[in-house]
């Protein structure tokens, strides 16, 4: 496949001539100040630089901190061990393991900082052992060659046509809230849940842009963005799970009996507000006022028929303050710097943002890595190979660049590729062009096909395509202030980087087999377990911080299940199951303030419920009878109708009826006036209970 199957636009032009131009002025300043490898100067401008003025200033930051870290970690470990090589090799490996294990909890771009941090230590100190009394001089010229690439990236690239992460998170931003009207129209039309399973495609896109909202707070322009985008990020994770609820009532009610003519005239009003893009904050008070009022109509309604028309009001109320609150964030975004600090919003408990972890995949993760690197050290030291450091170091960062991968082999086969093909163009320039080179000018026009590096890079299908060819190019053709090349010397250091990244494959095939199926069940199971936790009592936790986590889970698995891995993760509904999760959880906070004999029939419902999904936890093929979980419930709505009128026995109700339509939806409707009147619009996150 061609790595420009389109010629390069403007843009992307620009990008590369501004890095080629960083790059040059980074090499002449380290040839200039005699730093002893100026080639990292250069090699770092194509590592840090990105299109996007905050994306290369985060990375900037990170990469600097990173690697005097790593610096620091070098001069302190390698004087304390050098004389005891398998110690010093255990340390290189713990160091660089634990830090990979760091930067798996941490989802920002910081994260590049600690794992940086942690192969810096090996690229710093295994090239001195031979002579460990150089580790200061070389830690502290590798800092400052670093810094100098960062230096010219960031000056360049502020000076030279900068250009802001804030309209890319605005288009981003725009083309979600377009596919969400799309979605919200199509429920509202009647067209049932046949669409829900495209909303599971928002949690890895605004995964994506939770990166790029963190670089964009390193625009001191877009706080406000910032801050706005946030508040959009948290109304967007409710959406999916509004609407596969809205989705269900609307059916449930068409099933159970005809629509009701307000019922369906407010949906289709709603429906052409949302086609309108909204009609200002005015025609979404109008259609709330409007809500409020059927809901007050259908309140004295016993019947089960009734109650799910009354819901159906409710989630449409929800939706309304929610999707206002999208199109008044969505104007702040694209306002940029001019943006509101404090816009006027609906709903102010939303989800929050709340990483999920995988512990045991992730110490997994990491605990490869760190046996890979002790195992390249050890064949390093027993062969006694004189370019061993440049091996061990390959392997170091082939292990930690994809340890996070489901299956790396594919992406380290491309980086032994791609690091044979830059040794060859490293030999080309290093014996065929720079040998009569004599001049800087000279050097930058023999330099000068490192332009079409950049775009390359600028484009993400292929970024690090063109990264490792600059990179390694760049790296492996050393270049001195004053020209020295050594054939042989060339020659064993390539095959040792080549070496180095085939040690890395054939040991990722060794001990990472298993592929996404394995975490993608992981993950099922992890959630199922949270439920079966909180349900009998175990965990207590915010809904808001339950629904950020199930989120942040399926943006985790909706990844996985687009590669066909089948079996339970394949048959898992994280709608369903967030839906049943914060049902539970508003249960189980107001069980205490029922009257005490309706308790037992609530703590039974919550029992059946957690002993069903422990047993999906456990993978056992007898769940629980769905009827007779249904029976619970239904038994439990009878006990609540003695209980006094109020907000708790209200939730409560809410609680057991989004149960039975999560869950026993499939089980007969209840018959005659065992139900409470039909419950009162809901707040914060009951929106999703039912």
């Amino acid at each position: 496949m061609s790595l420009l199957q389109s010629m390069p636009t403007r843009s992307e032009l620009v990008f590369g001539a501004k890095t080629f131009a960083a790059s040059m002025l980074a090499l002449y300043i380290a040839l200039a100040a005699g730093l002893p490898r100026p080639y990292w100067a250069m090699a770092t401008v194509f590592i840090v630089a990105n299109p996007l003025s905050g994306a290369t200033r985060s990375k900037a930051v990170y990469r600097a901190a990173g690697t005097c870290l790593g610096a620091a970690a070098a001069i302190f470990f390698v004087p304390l061990f050098v004389g005891r090589p398998l110690i010093m090799s255990a340390v290189v490996g713990i160091w660089t393991g634990g830090l990979l294990f760091v930067s798996f909890l941490d989802r920002t771009p910081r994260s590049y900082m600690f794992m940086l941090a942690g192969y810096t230590l090996p690229l710093i100190a295994l090239p001195t052992v031979g002579d460990p009394t150089t580790i200061f001089d070389v830690a502290t010229a590798r800092a400052e060659e670093i810094t100098l690439g960062i230096t010219c990236t960031a000056l360049v690239n502020a000076l030279v046509f900068p250009q802001s992460l804030g309209p890319v998170v605005g288009a981003r931003v725009s083309g979600w809230l377009a596919d969400a009207g799309e979605w919200i129209r199509h429920v509202l039309s009647g067209g049932g849940s046949s669409r829900l399973g495209e909303t599971q495609r928002l949690a890895p896109d605004i995964k994506a842009v939770d990166q790029l909202i963190a670089q964009l707070r390193y625009d001191p322009e877009m706080g406000a963005v910032v801050k706005n985008a946030r508040q959009l990020r948290g109304r967007l994770v409710m959406l999916p799970v509004l609407l596969s609820s809205l989705a269900d009532r609307l059916g449930a009610v068409s099933g159970a009996g005809e629509m009701p003519a307000d019922l369906a005239a407010l949906a289709r009003d709603v429906e052409a507000w949302i086609a309108e893009a909204g009609a200002g904050s005015g025609a979404a008070d109008e259609l709330a006022a409007r809500v409020a009022e059927l809901q007050a109509r259908y309140a004295a309604a016993h019947d089960w028929h009734g109650l799910l028309v009354a819901s159906a009001f409710a989630r449409i109320a929800d939706l309304v303050d929610l999707w206002s609150d999208c199109l008044s964030l969505e104007a702040e975004i694209l306002a940029g710097k001019h943006a509101s600090w404090r816009p006027s919003l609906r709903l102010q408990n939303v989800a929050a943002n709340v990483p999920h972890y995988d512990w045991g995949m992730m110490a997994f993760s990491a605990g490869s890595a760190m046996l890979a690197i002790f195992a390249a050290c050890c064949a390093w030291i027993y062969s006694g190979w004189d370019q061993g450091a440049g091996f061990v170091m390959i392997a170091g960062v082939a292990c930690s660049f994809f340890a996070s991968s489901d299956n790396p082999i594919p992406q380290i086969r491309m980086l032994t590729i791609l690091t044979a093909g830059g040794a060859a163009v490293a030999g080309l320039y290093l014996f065929a062009i720079l040998p009569h080179v004599e001049t800087f000018a000279g050097l930058a026009l023999v330099f000068s096909p490192f332009i079409l590096f950049g775009p390359i890079i600028a484009r993400p299908k292929h970024s690090f395509i063109g990264l490792l060819l600059a990179v390694n190019a760049a790296t492996l053709v050393s270049l001195q202030e004053v020209y020295a090349a050594d054939f042989e010397r060339f020659v064993n250091g390539a095959i040792a980087t080549v070496a180095g990244g085939l040690f890395a494959l054939v040991w990722m095939i060794l001990t990472r087999p298993f592929g996404a199926a394995l975490a993608a069940r992981r993950l099922v199971r992890q959630g199922w377990r949270e439920i079966a936790a909180i349900a009998d009592g175990r965990r207590g936790i915010a809904p808001e911080v339950f629904a950020g986590r199930v989120f942040d889970r399926l943006g985790q698995v909706a990844p996985r299940l687009s590669q066909d891995i089948g079996g339970e993760a394949a048959k898992a509904d994280a709608l369903v199951e967030m839906r049943v999760g914060l049902g539970v959880l508003d249960l189980r906070e107001n069980v205490r303030a029922m009257p005490r004999p309706v308790r037992p029939a609530l703590e039974a419902v919550l029992a059946r419920v957690s002993s069903r999904f422990e047993a999906l936890a456990a993978g056992r093929r007898r769940v629980g009878d769905p009827d007779d979980l249904a029976r619970r419930i239904d038994d439990a709505l009878a006990g609540c109708l003695d209980a006094p009128a109020g907000a708790a026995r209200a939730r409560v109700l809410q609680s057991l009826v989004g149960l039975r339509r999560a869950l026993c939806g499939n089980a007969p409707s209840p018959a005659g006036d065992i139900l409470a009147p039909a419950l009162p619009p809901e707040a914060g996150f009951a929106i999703a209970a039912e």
